[in-house]
Formats: C-alpha cells, structure tokens, sequence
C-alpha cells in the first residue's frame, strides 16, 4: 500500500498512523504496519519534516534520489497546528494526482450542551458556506443527511473523552448545494482545562451518492419542511442540527445552536442520545 495513492496519516499521536489510502478507510494503522525497512524509514522523516518545519501549504520532497518521489502536504487544524500529513509515493517520473480535500478542525465539548468549533479560516470553504462565516458544529451537522450519522455525531460530543477515538463517513448536502461524501477521524485530548476533539475531514469524490442514500432526506424535506423539525439539547435548550431548512423568523444565535430555541414538544426517540430529543419548532 502507499504507492500512486494518497495515503492521510494522522499526527495527533504521539506515534503517527494511517487512516486513509485513497478511498479506503485504515483505521489508526501504525505505520509499521504499512510500510517496511527504508520505506518506513523515509515516510517517518518525512511527516517530522512537514510537522516541524513547514510554512506553506504543501512540500515536495525526494529523499531516495533515483528510486521513489515523495509528496507531502499538511492537513491543518486551528492554530495552524498539523492534525495529518498526506503523502504519496511513486516513481520520480510520475506525477502525483490532485490530493483529496481535507480539513483539520477542533471542537471544544468541556459542555456537551453548548459545544463549539474552533475558528478555522478553511471551514466555510470545505463544507460549502460562504466565505465571510464560521459555520458553527450546528450547522455544520445540520448538513448531514442520515439521521443515523448525526446520532452518531451527538453521542460522541456526549461521550468525549481524552482517550476517545472515532471513525466514520458523512454525506452532507452543502449549503452551495453540492452533496459531498467526506469520511472523518478524531480524537480527544485535554488541553489546559478543556476538553477536545481534534479531527480530520476528507473528501471521497470518488463515492458519488446513490439516489437510495439521498431518499429519506428528501422525503423528510418534502414533507416536514413547515414543521421545522430540529433535534434539540433537553438540558441546554439549543438546536443540534436541523433536519430541513431552519426557519427565516428565528434569530442567527438559535439557528446556529448558541442560544435556546423556542419552546415546543419534545420527543425522545430511541438512536439518539439521551441528552437529545425531536422538537417541532413553533411558528411565531
């Protein structure tokens, strides 16, 4: 594995792992276990060399003249700090394809009720927002387009913890409208009294959606759209994520999950945390 594809290796470790080849998913896979003799040799120099060292957003480095070209480009979190290297390795004649789009990103969950994204200047434009905004994690979530995978998401904002690790894979409808496939890393750390999911974003464009993936979303928006049904934090009040189109009379705070929403029925549902439930957003 590792030639002519693009391997993400991530580096919030203090031994780097793969987690992706392509479009495969590898989960935490120490690199030992990919990579044998000098080629493990020369991929461990190389993600020191861009962890340490690098100031643009991509390095070309040959470290076996004559033999193998090695490419590698940074996937950064907030703060500039390197969540993941990507690396691909193949023949000095060879160029490499265009890597896949990625993304580092931070959530600070010290309180699962009222978590919150790290500013990142690269979010908006990875998951399809305008450029001037800093999509909140409800929003974010709000493009989701399973059910099943945003419960998944709000458990492990519940769950977090300093050792937790998750995996998993989105189909998110951006708000420029494009549907976008990106599977996901992450793991917990603390850091000076909080608590936070440090994670990875990458785009899978080679894993178009199926109308079946896309049908229960479009039922629920043909159908709910009036009902503004979200999925709300019982203790905190806040939106989640909502499951169409939030309603235009509620203020930026509530849409974007940092204020209570109004108040209305609520309904536990079994698959999602307990923390959550279903709310029918009133209208004014």
């Amino acid at each position: 594995m590792g030639d002519g594809e693009w391997l993400v290796i991530e580096t919030l470790s203090d031994a780097p792992t793969v987690v992706a080849a392509g479009s495969r998913a590898r989960k935490w896979r120490p690199l030992s276990n990919v990579f044998r003799g000098s080629s493990l040799a020369m991929v461990h120099k190389l993600v020191g060399v861009v962890v340490d060292n690098l100031k643009d957003s991509q390095t070309l480095v040959d470290l076996t003249p004559g033999t193998r070209l090695a490419y590698a480009r940074p996937i950064l979190g907030p703060g500039r700090q390197v969540h993941a290297v990507m690396v691909w390795l193949g023949s000095r004649d060879e160029n490499p394809p265009p890597p896949p789009g990625a993304l580092g990103w931070t959530w600070d969950v010290t309180d699962p009720g009222r978590p919150r994204a790290v500013p990142h200047p690269g979010t908006a434009a990875f998951y399809g927002f305008p450029d001037a905004s800093e999509p909140s994690i409800t929003e974010v979530l709000s493009t989701l387009i399973g059910l099943p995978e945003i419960a998944e998401a709000l458990a492990a904002i519940d769950t977090a913890a300093a050792d937790a690790t998750g995996t998993g894979e989105w189909l998110m409808r951006r708000p420029d409208g494009r549907i976008m496939k990106v599977r996901y890393s992450f793991r917990g750390a603390h850091r000076e009294g909080r608590l936070l999911l440090h994670g990875i974003s990458q785009e899978l464009p080679d894993q178009p959606p199926t109308p079946a993936e896309l049908l229960s979303a479009d039922v629920l928006a043909a159908v709910a759209a009036d009902a503004r049904p979200a999925l709300v934090h019982t203790a905190s009040g806040r939106v989640r994520a909502w499951l169409t189109a939030p309603p235009d009379f509620l203020p930026a705070a509530v849409v974007r999950g940092a204020a209570s929403a109004p108040a209305g029925p609520s309904i536990p549902l079994p698959g999602l945390p307990e923390s959550t439930a279903l709310r029918v957003i009133p209208p004014p």
